[in-house]
């Protein structure tokens, strides 16, 4: 009984211990199955761990971020309201009514599937109306080098600014041009005269037009009242410099009167035609203006001759 009684603790407790080995392998085998290592604290003591908080929160912020960016790709960056990749005309200055601006952003976006270039257009009315330039590139980039933004401020003193321009519009259209492109619809005397409703669908017209070309445009269509103008005195004048040369008489090596007129021909040459032709020929297909140049390049020309034959004849001395 006593060998019994004595060897009954030592079993229970090596019973104990062998369990609690038991249990410990059977952790650690069920540990290493799910990827954490052995001695790893306890799920409660990891769950506490502020540095495992910390990187939750950005694991579920990151994917915030990337699934509003993949349910709404380029304009779930643009703050701005109304301003998304769809929008090619973005009044934000209200200086076209809802009907002219609906027109103008169907227009822009069939030129754009249609051409490839991508125009994109914004009014302002002061510096506060002005769309942020990071709302302007989230909603229509990527800005690259077939892009051209065109911006109309009605309280600047010209009305027309290019903050963007990709190279590809730059080779198509030259400096020179967009310099004029400004000058002649973004003045103010322009503006004031036609409107900048007028102002923005006309140059918007003219813009497309030359875009839309495959050689694009050397100049500007169109001519303004102001130029035409001054190609139509250039033209007379040149008439009346040819008119006077032919009556010239002839003396020392020339014999004949034609070789005044060819002698003199850079000067009336250039101004009928280098300033009173070529402006015309260039900017419009119109043969209207080109007929009245001529005329008045004629009329020039036929004037010392009207002169001489309307002007009263000498008095004789016997009829005094």
């Amino acid at each position: 009984m006593q060998v019994y009684a004595s060897a009954s603790p030592r079993l229970s407790a090596q019973s104990h211990r062998c369990s609690r080995r038991a249990a410990v392998v059977a952790q650690c085998r069920l540990t290493n199955r799910l990827g954490v290592p052995a001695d790893a604290p306890p799920v409660s003591e990891r769950v506490e761990s502020p540095s495992w908080r910390v990187g939750a929160a950005g694991a579920l912020s990151a994917l915030a971020v990337l699934g509003g960016a993949a349910v709404a790709p380029g304009s779930a960056l643009a703050a701005t309201p109304g301003l998304d990749s769809s929008t090619y005309f973005f009044d934000s200055g209200r200086l076209l009514s809802a009907d002219k601006r609906e027109k103008l952003n169907s227009e822009l976006s069939e030129f754009s599937k249609r051409t490839g270039w991508n125009l994109r257009i914004y009014t302002a009315y002061g510096p506060g109306t002005t769309p942020p330039e990071d709302d302007l590139r989230a909603a229509w980039g990527p800005l690259g080098k077939n892009s051209v933004v065109v911006g109309y401020d009605a309280t600047a003193p010209s009305l027309i600014n290019v903050p963007y321009l990709g190279d590809d519009a730059l080779a198509t259209l030259k400096r020179p041009w967009w310099g004029e492109f400004k000058g002649r619809f973004g003045n103010l005397f322009y503006v004031r005269e036609q409107g900048e409703q007028t102002a923005i669908s006309v140059s918007t017209q003219v813009l497309m037009e030359c875009l839309g070309k495959p050689g694009g445009c050397l100049v500007v269509p169109g001519v303004p009242d102001e130029q035409y103008y001054f190609t139509l005195i250039t033209s007379v004048a040149g008439g009346l410099v040819a008119g006077f040369v032919a009556k010239l008489e002839p003396q020392g090596f020339v014999q004949s009167r034609w070789v005044w007129v060819l002698l003199f021909s850079p000067v009336w040459g250039s101004l009928y035609i280098n300033f009173g032709l070529g402006p015309i020929v260039s900017r419009t297909e119109d043969k209207l203006p080109i007929l009245q140049n001529t005329l008045g390049f004629a009329v020039g020309a036929a004037a010392p001759y009207l002169v001489q034959v309307l002007r009263a004849p000498p008095v004789k001395e016997d009829q005094q």
